[in-house]
């Protein structure tokens, strides 16, 4: 599964994450639920995204193949 959007951002209480989005795919939110607690993940009705915090950073690697890209190489390609 790939991520169509991946952006670090925080969350209502200011803590440090990931606002990602991608096409609805039932299994994958499942795993996305299953890999992170609700207490380190917040849906974001209004944007369609979700935040999820930075803890969880090596499960969202495992979960979406295009994460880093998106994460670390897209500053460096535009900026």
């Amino acid at each position: 599964m790939n991520l169509a959007q991946c952006i670090r951002g925080g969350d209502g209480k200011m803590r440090a994450g990931f606002v990602i989005a991608f096409e609805y795919d039932a299994d994958a939110v499942e795993a996305l639920k299953r890999l992170v607690p609700h207490t380190d993940r917040e849906w974001r009705e209004s944007d369609k995204t979700w935040w999820v915090s930075e803890d969880y950073e090596v499960q969202l690697k495992s979960l979406f193949s295009n994460f880093e890209a998106l994460v670390y190489l897209q500053g460096k390609l535009w900026g």
